[in-house]
């Protein structure tokens, strides 16, 4: 299979392209940082002799969205697991008019999936990175924008992870007919830099907290457990359990309008 793994240097994205390495696919690397790519590529290569390329790719940017769908579609593509995310600490829209958070997790995660949907085969996979976060934002407020008087870091988290959820569940009913298996994957409460908010507690939080969390390895366990998947329209939970994706109606309304 040829596999596109976004935030592939990442810690879950790293243990995730290197599963996938090891059991011997043709992995495509897409990142924004591309000299970590490449080291990660080269070490892949040399442990397990998988073909690994490297895509330039900026989830912020929809230009550079577009020019590396551009790159990936020329040979195809089996399965593309959505892994890049961000939690900002602060407020900042970017060049397309939307605000950071939700531009990285939802929107250009979106246009990435919807511009290499026509070059997949029956039989591909589509994974989406959720959170339990996504429970947290209040349900009235269903709405694809957070405000700069509204924001705080965990609201627009959560409300990314609550608009890619939904969409997910909306595209695995729109592809159903295609044969494509469209699912989401739930990492857990993972030991990655992304639990550091910049606070007084962050020392506590590494003392009593982090201990517990799940290894990258651990959380990268979902992902791969989907992309062995014949069903669509699930989460698959780290390191296990499953569950179907739900979310509330007028917020499945508001995205399958959208599409």
């Amino acid at each position: 299979m040829r596999i596109l793994v976004t935030g592939a240097t990442g810690a879950i994205g790293k243990e995730i392209a290197s599963a996938l390495a090891r059991e011997g696919h043709n992995i495509v690397l897409a990142c924004r940082d591309t000299s970590k790519a490449v080291a990660l590529a080269d070490m892949l290569r040399q442990r397990h002799g998988s073909d690994i390329s490297v895509v330039e790719l900026d989830l912020s940017d929809s230009l550079s969205v577009r020019e590396a769908a551009q790159a990936v579609a020329k040979d195809g593509i089996d399965a593309l697991v959505n892994n890049a995310g961000v939690m900002n600490k602060s407020f900042r829209q970017d060049a397309d008019g939307h605000e950071n958070t939700l531009n990285v997790n939802y929107y250009n995660t979106r246009l990435l999936t919807e511009l290499l949907i026509p070059h997949m085969p029956k039989s591909a996979h589509i994974i989406f990175t959720t959170s339990a976060t996504r429970r947290w934002f209040p349900f009235q407020k269903i709405s694809g924008e957070i405000h700069e008087n509204d924001f705080s870091r965990m609201k627009a988290y959560a409300l990314s992870k609550k608009l890619i959820t939904a969409y997910a569940a909306c595209l695995a009913e729109k592809l159903e007919s295609r044969g494509i298996y469209v699912n989401c994957t739930d990492p857990g409460v993972v030991d990655t830099p992304m639990l550091r908010m910049g606070k007084w507690f962050d020392s506590l939080t590494d003392i009593f907290f982090r201990p517990f969390c799940l290894s990258p390895e651990k959380g990268a366990r979902g992902a791969l457990n989907a992309l062995d998947s014949d069903i669509s329209g699930l989460i698959f939970k780290s390191p296990t359990g499953i569950a179907k994706i739900t979310c509330r109606e007028k917020l499945y309304a508001f995205i399958r309008s959208t599409i």
